[in-house]
């Protein structure tokens, strides 16, 4: 082994997917040494007992152990790389910013069947096409060649490229087919397998303009933000557009869009859920003629994959996705649009916390393009780096296209009223009118379920779940009673398990609750309702979204699903049924939820010719805060809202982290998190902008059996912050304690609990 390395054989450096903070040094022998290895690509190595798929990420290094003490790479596996530079130039900021090895940000950067070695290129099968002659051509008028003739009908029936498998099968002939191509009618392309990824893949011949149809008109406002941001296609700059809803902002985007897709550049689309995937692709797609795409979190490994590599290759044009495909590869992407900007599901809720909204700003600076964030309720974060001018402001005051004015909001006041599943039921004439009269109505409740819980009125018994600090949540379909914290699920039972007594009623109202109120009460109406449980089977949203949008006069219910950028244009009548929630929370940020969530939901209404109507029931009528919501002042509430965070030095005025910490004994929790306070306790004294809050219960103290615990760190400069953080993770992984418990770091968190 030593004369091997006398022949100063190059030393790469490799991650691994391991949740470990380094790469690891590998020698390449002889046999590899006449490939060119790309920085980027995979290769097998040895690790521990086992073999392990790694990407190198940087060649001929100084190793950081003994030469002989080197293993050696087993095979390379791609001969070109699947990380470029920004990639990895990505990777590596995702684990500086977020204190996080590097092998678990690999973990999120490539797709799991990448990670198991599984070859990276497309399944691929020849099609046919025709080229734009072709398409414009009379069948007939071809004469003594009645089956290229037909061939062509067959092919003008079709967008999409055919299979030559299906044409065969249709008893065309590979003559037939190199015929018209020899005529410059038709031409042969290379096509993902159907079978292989449900992509919807729209190939387009490079002379074929971009555009399939032709674009909506435009008022002055949106037509400026437009001009703002074509203006800007060569150069990095971050856009929010904000504009109330309905104002027209998925139209701007497309119309951006198109811009960008001239320029032959890709185009990266996030929306906050899978439910809004579909509607927005199918919208994509009837506007323009090249590949789109779909990658979230719905799709099996082979889809995911398939959609990895066609964005990677160049062969996407656009990929529309959820949160985790912001770290997809492009061969030259030219813009990212993050839709409803302001939504919490951007922000990861487990391993590496990272912020969908921040990574694509990140990478449009990185690739020197412009990002638009757009959302008629913009986070407060967001809000002030406008209002700072890190950002150019872009403004739609006013409802595009026949919904000419926005909804009016009446405040519905419900103190010293009996309300029945939920709703007060003098609220239900104002229903039946609307529905009367062709409209739909929306009732939002966001809690899922029958009832928060199940009660016993003899003895004041409540089903508790034996794992959390929480009731169990009653179900009807199917029956049970479910704990939506740690999914723990019982039966119902059939008397009080304490005083045996016969009767258990359910307490409050959810979403299945609501629904069968409003089933008796309107039984000549479809009443359908729209949460994570009646959508949960694939296909199920799209099947539901479809009928409500049919126009016919229903009821729909449902959480906060419905509040995500989903276009009804026949809801007229919106009941708000609990909008208080934001009052009480113990998360400072929750009265901005509270208001997105209103002016969201609001915005349903009457968003076609007929002006809409939203009713809030609260306690809190004369609230300033609400009224001024009700009266459409989304940018005066969050001025208020903003003032109050400064006065008490919450981001967006300070920089924050959240050190997480759980165990079954609660004594270990507090053990650590005081170990932790004591580690950095030299960054208190040398950064006066440093503040420790903690350590603390979470609001939550007991979830799936673990007690909960968290230390609040924070600063009014991000570089003392991430300063006393690397000391602390330094610190956490050398101490013992750490081994008792389980412990995350939440970099810009968005939920105290």
């Amino acid at each position: 082994m030593t004369s091997l390395f006398d022949d100063d054989l190059p030393v790469v450096r490799v991650a691994l997917p391991v949740p470990l903070r380094r790469c690891f040094d590998y020698v390449l022998p002889p046999i590899l040494q006449r490939h060119y290895l790309p920085i980027g690509a995979r290769v097998l190595v040895p690790y521990r007992n086992q073999k392990m798929v790694g990407v190198v990420w940087q060649r001929n290094v100084e190793p950081d152990i003994a030469p002989e003490k080197l293993k050696m790479v087993q095979e390379l596996l791609d001969d070109t790389p699947l990380l470029d530079e920004h990639q990895i130039a990505l990777a590596n900021w995702v684990a500086r910013y977020y204190h996080a090895p590097i092998g678990e940000v690999l973990t999120l950067m490539l797709p799991t069947l990448l990670r198991q070695g599984v070859p990276a290129h497309l399944q691929e099968e020849v099609c046919w096409q025709l080229t734009k002659s072709g398409r414009q051509v009379d069948p007939s008028q071809i004469k003594n060649a009645t089956k290229q003739a037909a061939l062509i009908k067959e092919l003008q029936k079709h967008q999409q490229p055919v299979p030559a498998s299906i044409l065969r099968a249709l008893h065309f002939t590979l003559v037939q087919m190199t015929a018209l191509a020899d005529k410059g009618l038709a031409q042969k392309v290379l096509q993902p397998k159907r079978g292989a990824a449900k992509v919807d893949l729209l190939a387009r011949d490079s002379s074929e303009p971009v555009l399939a149809e032709v674009g909506l008109a435009l008022n002055s406002e949106q037509q400026q933000a437009v001009d703002a941001v074509k203006a800007c296609l060569d150069q990095h700059q971050t856009f929010l557009l904000e504009g109330v809803t309905g104002s027209g902002k998925t139209e701007v985007y497309l119309q951006i869009i198109a811009a960008v897709l001239k320029q032959k550049r890709q185009v990266l689309v996030l929306v906050p859920e899978i439910g809004l995937a579909p509607q927005t692709v199918d919208r994509f797609k009837h506007r323009f003629t090249v590949p789109v795409l779909t990658l979230h979190s719905s799709l099996n490994e082979k889809e995911r994959l398939d959609a990895w590599l066609l964005a990677q290759s160049g062969k996407a044009g656009i990929l529309i996705g959820t949160r985790s495909a912001v770290l997809t590869p492009f061969y030259d992407l030219g813009l990212i649009v993050i839709d409803e900007e302001h939504d919490a599901s951007y922000k990861q809720g487990d391993g590496i916390r990272y912020s969908a909204r921040d990574l694509a700003l990140v990478r449009g600076n990185m690739l020197n393009i412009p990002v638009v964030l757009g959302s008629a309720t913009p986070a407060l974060e967001t809000l002030h780096n406008a209002k700072t001018q890190r950002y150019k402001w872009l403004k739609l005051s006013e409802r595009a296209g026949k919904a000419v004015t926005l909804p009016e909001i009446y405040l519905h006041n419900v103190q010293h009223k009996k309300l029945r599943q939920g709703f007060d039921l003098g609220l239900l004439p104002v229903m039946r009118e609307h529905l009367e009269s062709g409209g739909q109505v929306l009732v939002f409740i966001n809690r899922r379920g029958f009832a928060p819980t199940l009660m016993c009125h003899e003895c004041g018994w409540m089903a508790e779940c034996q794992s959390c600090d929480a009731r169990m949540t009653l179900h009807r379909e199917p029956p049970k009673l479910h704990c939506h914290h740690c999914d723990a699920v019982q039966a119902i039972p059939r008397q009080c398990p304490k005083c045996f007594h016969p009767e258990l009623s359910p307490m409050g109202a959810g979403t299945e609750r609501t629904e069968e109120a409003l089933e008796q009460a309107f039984a000549d109406r479809p009443v359908y309702r729209v949460d994570r449980d009646s959508t949960s089977r694939k296909g199920s949203m799209e099947k539901l979204l479809t009928a409500v949008r049919s126009g016919q006069p229903c009821i729909l219910v449902g959480t906060q699903m419905l509040a995500k950028g989903h276009h009804f244009p026949a809801v007229s009548l919106v009941l708000i049924l609990d909008a208080d929630g934001g009052f009480y929370s113990s998360d400072f940020r929750g009265l901005e939820r509270m208001g997105q969530l209103v002016t969201q939901v609001a915005g349903r209404a009457g968003r076609e010719q007929r002006r809409g109507k939203v009713v809030v029931q609260t306690l809190h009528p004369e609230d300033p805060l609400l009224n001024l919501l009700a009266e459409h002042r989304y940018p005066e509430f969050s001025a208020q809202l903003l003032m109050q965070r400064e006065e008490g030095l919450l981001p967006p005025f300070s920089y924050m982290a959240l050190l997480r910490a759980e165990a079954p004994k609660t004594e270990d929790v507090s053990a650590f998190l005081n170990m932790a306070l004591n580690s950095i306790e030299s960054e208190l004294s040398a950064s006066p902008e440093l503040e420790i809050i903690g350590p603390m219960p979470a609001p939550m103290e007991r979830r799936f059996g673990r007690y909960h615990m968290q230390l609040w760190i924070q600063s009014s400069r991000r570089a003392s912050l991430h300063q006393a953080l690397e000391k602390l993770v330094w610190y956490i992984e050398q101490d013992k304690l750490s081994r008792k418990v389980r412990w995350s770091l939440d970099v810009d968190p968005q939920e105290m609990l």
